[in-house]
């Protein structure tokens, strides 16, 4: 029996007719539905970075090349970015808990089939099933606990939720190190069945929701577009720097067929009467402000983890366990601050809280940018646990601003296209950041190497006992300057990334003010029929 949303009118939200304020489930099923939301979140963001440290054992194991193993990671991703789009639609027509708990049984059963596959082509696929079935948990995770919750207590619930979706990538390395390293690099995927089965049980016991009525037909020509250029983008951020980027003609058409599709997508859009992305969306300004903000953010924010984690690793010399172990302070910050911004944001402008959060990392980013090969560990713990606080201070106050003024019937749409423009903002930046660092590397030890002459009175002042006679000599100063060429273009990296999160500050002043709790009860939101 459906107890429903109360009984009363309609009312209109700018144009939209949307339903009555929701019944809410009771706490104890609320903590539930709460439990397998963040389980199936944690699940998929922590299989997003998981991988990335077991892939020279992977390798091994199963023969497979650099550039063949790299297809792990990349199937992925081209699997999430095809399946996102359309997962609001599915939403809308089906009901979160069918598609969520597909999701989850889906995620889930390819995970194990990555765990058994025993050879690099069945991983490949099982990854990519993985990337495609895990798009939708994170998006619609979101709405889910913001619908269960009443208006006072949503900041709390996307405090919860933002544990989820930033403690999940933060650990990643560190229990993926773990678990090779003491079992195997199957582990990290068969690790997923107890975890899935336990959020698909929770979804389809507790989880109540009905599917939209009047949901306009799929636009199937619109999702092919959108889809094949996602999926050629994502190929030639993923391939591009192995390729040499537009040197090659593999990149040349990748980035061709994503800019001919993108294209498609957008006059199809114009031009037909139900869209499969609705632009009409874009017309709130916290939520183009709000996207736009976050795409940039991911650009910095997660972009710049796997730079510093390699550096530590390949230039600083550190082992996979130390590297885990001063990238933990990042997931403690997470921690801190999502619960205490869940209680500011009903207090204070959050806007005033995204700048401070912004601030924080800026903080970080100027630690980065002094940097040396001297660098202590106190200082790279500092930076991770900076990153940590300030990625939550503004996770959450973001996403309430975003979702503050839009219309309940954009809710499921929302929720995704915010979350796609993040996760394309993160796959563009940390492309961008890897073959600047790259390339600025050569640079600067093309001009190092300039200087490394016989006839040169400053080498012989600096380093007496270089004997450019010998072989081995010469091997180590190339060796050291290399090092030195490749902490330059670290730091310079660093300050480029600094430069862009100064630029976000001015932005974040434009989106409309809001406290936490007008923010949650103008909301708009989605009617959730409890049963």
């Amino acid at each position: 029996m459906s107890c429903g949303a109360p009984s009363g009118r309609r009312r209109w939200f700018r144009g939209v007719v949307t339903d009555p304020e929701p019944a809410y489930p009771d706490p104890t099923r609320r903590a539930l539905i709460t439990i397998a939301t963040l389980l199936a979140v944690m699940m998929t963001t922590l299989d997003g970075t998981i991988a990335v440290i077991a892939l020279p054992h992977i390798a091994s194991n199963l023969s497979g090349s650099q550039e063949q193993i790299a297809w792990v990671l990349t199937s992925y991703l081209i699997g999430s970015a095809i399946s996102t789009p359309p997962s609001g639609w599915l939403a809308d027509r089906y009901g979160r808990r069918r598609v969520m708990a597909s999701s989850v049984a889906v995620f889930t059963l390819a995970s194990i089939g990555c765990g058994m596959s025993g050879n690099l082509t069945m991983l490949v696929v099982f990854r990519f099933i993985q990337g495609a079935a895990g798009a939708s948990l994170v998006p619609l995770s979101q709405v889910v606990l913001l619908n269960i919750n009443p208006p006072e207590r949503q900041g709390p619930a996307i405090a919860m939720f933002g544990i989820g979706t930033l403690v999940g990538p933060a650990i990643g390395p560190t229990l993926g190190g773990w678990l090779t390293d003491s079992v195997s690099w199957r582990a990290i995927f068969l690790i997923n069945a107890p975890i899935g089965l336990a959020a698909f049980l929770g979804l389809v016991l507790f989880l109540k929701d009905k599917p939209l009525a009047n949901v306009r037909g799929f636009d199937f020509k619109g999702f092919v577009a959108v889809s094949l250029a996602l999926a050629a983008f994502q190929l030639m951020l993923d391939r591009g720097q192995m390729q040499d980027w537009f040197a090659s003609p593999e990149i040349r058409i990748e980035a061709t067929a994503a800019a001919l599709f993108a294209w498609l997508a957008i006059v199809h859009m114009l031009t037909t009467p139900e869209p499969f992305i609705k632009l009409a969306i874009f017309r709130d300004r916290n939520f183009l402000l709000g996207s736009l903000i976050g795409t940039v953010i991911g650009v910095f924010l997660v972009g710049v983890v796997p730079i510093v984690t390699t550096m530590m690793q390949q230039l600083l010399g550190y082992p996979v366990m130390l590297t885990g172990i001063l990238s933990a302070p990042r997931a403690l910050g997470n921690i801190l601050t999502v619960f205490v911004v869940g209680r500011m944001v009903s207090r204070i402008d959050t806007r005033l809280v995204l700048l401070f959060g912004l601030g924080l990392l800026l903080a970080s980013l100027y630690l980065l940018s002094t940097m040396s090969l001297d660098t202590g560990d106190e200082t790279l713990a500092m930076v991770a646990f900076l990153q940590g606080c300030g990625s939550g201070f503004v996770f959450l106050p973001l996403t309430l601003v975003v979702f503050s003024t839009l219309p309940a019937d954009f809710r499921n749409e929302g929720s995704v296209l915010f979350a796609l423009t993040r996760n394309l903002g993160a796959a563009a930046g940390i492309s961008a950041i890897e073959a600047l660092t790259i390339r600025d590397a050569a640079k600067v030890q093309s001009r190092l190497v300039e200087h490394l002459r016989p006839d040169n009175p400053l080498l012989g002042l600096r380093m007496p006992d270089l004997d450019l006679s010998l072989t081995r000599s010469v091997a180590t100063t190339l060796g050291e300057i290399t090092r030195q060429a490749t902490m330059v273009a670290y730091v310079d990296s660093y300050r480029m990334l600094l430069g862009l999160a100064l630029v976000m500050l001015p932005l974040c002043l434009l989106l409309r003010s809001s406290a936490g709790g007008r923010a949650a009860a103008g909301a708009g939101l989605p009617a959730v029929h409890v049963e």
